[in-house]
Formats: structure tokens, sequence, C-alpha cells
């Protein structure tokens, strides 16, 4: 399983990757329940996934700066403060990082049919 992201230390550290995400310039564009084509300013498109489990984020970027870096890159940190900022993607829907687990949870409490 893949290392937890932690992006409250990426925020209070006021890194390079947190200060350069900004959901309200950047191109959002969902792609799979879990993943984004994610293009900041001046830069090219990256393809990021990002879930949740249990409560802690999950997720990985295809760029250089997730591979050389520890924690999340700016592309993930763009997705993570859309989420929080209720900010919508290029088809106009919010952005929200699912935990499927808790997904199938709430809708058996609502009255949905285990498949």
């Amino acid at each position: 399983m893949p290392e937890p992201l932690d992006f409250r230390e990426k925020r209070d550290a006021d890194s390079d990757s947190w200060t350069r995400a900004d959901p309200h310039a950047a191109l959002l564009e969902r792609q799979a329940w879990d993943r984004w084509l994610v293009t900041l300013p001046g830069g090219s498109a990256h393809s990021v996934r990002l879930r949740r489990e249990s409560g802690a984020y999950l997720g990985r970027c295809d760029c250089a700066g997730f591979e050389h870096h520890d924690g999340p890159c700016a592309h993930l940190c763009t997705v993570r403060k859309a989420e929080f900022g209720h900010v919508a993607d290029l088809s106009g829907r919010r952005v929200r990082v699912l935990d499927p687990d808790a997904e199938r949870a709430q809708a058996l409490a609502d009255g949905g049919e285990r498949r």
C-alpha cells in the first residue's frame, strides 16, 4: 500500500508545491473516479490519481516532482485544494476526492443493496 500523502505538512512548511498549487488558475479535468488531468499555468498536463482510504489521502502523479521529491507535488496539492475550496472542474462538477469504501457504506446505509 502506498504511503499516505501529508498535505498538512506541505501547507505548514509553505512548500513550493503547496504555494504553486492554485486550483482557480489550473485546468482540472476529471478522467475517472480517482484520476484528473491537471495543468498548472505555464506547465504541461499531468495525470494525477488521488483517493481516500480510511481518512488518509493516497495518490500519485506522473510528474518529475512527484518522482524525485518527498510528499505530494503541486499537481496533487492542486486537486486537494480544489476539493477543500469547493472548486469545479472543467465540466462544472465540484472536485471531490472519494473513498470507495465510505461511498459503499453510505449507499448501504441509505437503503442501497449489496452487490
